[in-house]
């Protein structure tokens, strides 16, 4: 009788135990088990260094989303060249200057899974936007019986002012952001520039070519495209 009461005693125990710890099976609906886990993003932040046509420059680039991203910066060209224009029959000394400084908010967006190629739009202010070419006789000249020096020929400036708001588009190419600290991309597009403010003057014997201001104006207003072909050294902060 002992020997049964205890055996009775054992397999009621086990079964309570059984009943708590046996867990109840939870239903799951097909769209739950479909789905896979997402990765937090997390927006980079990066700055990157500016090297092409447009000249010198930098950028704070911020990941907005996995495929969209903005920039804020700056770019500017100090350029002086000498002797740039050759005329057989009279030859000349000139100097060409060109200014460019501008601030710039542009977009990135990625239309595909494969980063490397993205889509830029945006704007710039051109805070300055010159070009102006000096250009004077080099030596004497004779005209008729009268020998002149290049101090009473006189010289002949022009001059075009770009200013004001200019709309970007163009492409992106290689990643947005590294990985880790560092990599390169590349940026190909143009900016669409204001109409210019042009002046054509000369002094002394080469003032009667003040009449042809008119013309020179009427021929740069078709320069308004500023291509862009530009390298950037991307360094992620964040």
């Amino acid at each position: 009788m002992l020997l049964c009461l205890t055996v009775y005693a054992q397999q009621n125990a086990a079964s309570n135990f059984a009943g708590v710890a046996k867990p109840k099976n939870k239903q799951v609906s097909p769209e739950e088990s479909q789905q896979k886990p997402m990765a937090q993003f997390v927006s980079p932040i990066s700055v990157q260094i500016l090297l092409g046509s447009q000249g010198i420059g930098a950028d704070v680039k911020y990941g907005i989303t996995p495929k969209l991203s903005g920039r804020f910066g700056f770019g500017i060209i100090p350029v002086t060249a000498n002797n740039m224009f050759g005329f057989s029959a009279f030859p000349v000394e000139d100097q060409l200057s060109a200014k460019f400084s501008n601030l710039h908010l542009l977009a990135d967006y990625a239309p595909f899974n494969n980063k490397s190629y993205r889509l830029v739009g945006g704007a710039a202010y051109l805070v300055k936007g010159n070009a102006n070419v000096i250009i004077t006789p080099s030596g004497s000249y004779q005209f008729g019986s009268q020998t002149l020096n290049k101090d009473q020929i006189g010289s002949l400036s022009a001059s075009v002012d770009w200013k004001g708001v200019a709309p970007y588009l163009g492409v992106a190419l290689f990643k947005s952001f590294p990985n880790r600290l560092f990599n390169m991309n590349i940026d190909i597009g143009t900016y669409y520039l204001a109409s210019p403010g042009t002046s054509f003057t000369g002094t002394k014997l080469l003032s009667d070519n003040n009449s042809q201001a008119a013309q020179f104006n009427q021929n740069m207003q078709g320069y308004r495209w500023l291509p862009v072909v530009q390298l950037n050294f991307n360094f992620r902060i964040k």
